[in-house]
């Protein structure tokens, strides 16, 4: 595969995206500064994110999605993917996340 088919593949798999996906990602992307390719990728090990990072994410997705995370959703160590990104996400604009 050359690289114009991989970056083609790669614009392709990013339209297939739901808009929360988009939306998430797109916060990712503005903290670490590369393309975020895929679900599966882990915060830490492939997106090079340290603490600091980590807990910025935390107050971007509060910020950008209009949410206040519990306590509990608060530490930045339990995401490990760009899929558990998401879903913690999603549990607060689906309405999943019932309020006191």
């Amino acid at each position: 595969m050359n690289e114009n088919e991989i970056r083609a593949e790669n614009e392709s798999a990013k339209t297939e995206l739901t808009d929360l996906e988009r939306e998430v990602v797109k916060v990712l992307e503005d903290l670490v500064l590369i393309p975020v390719e895929g679900m599966e990728k882990q915060l830490i090990a492939d997106l090079a994110m340290d603490s600091l990072r980590l807990v910025l994410l935390l107050v971007n997705l509060e910020e950008t999605f209009h949410i206040e995370l519990d306590e509990s959703d608060m530490n930045p160590f339990l995401l490990i993917t760009v899929r558990d990104v998401v879903n913690l996400v999603g549990k607060y604009v689906t309405g999943e996340k019932s309020d006191e």
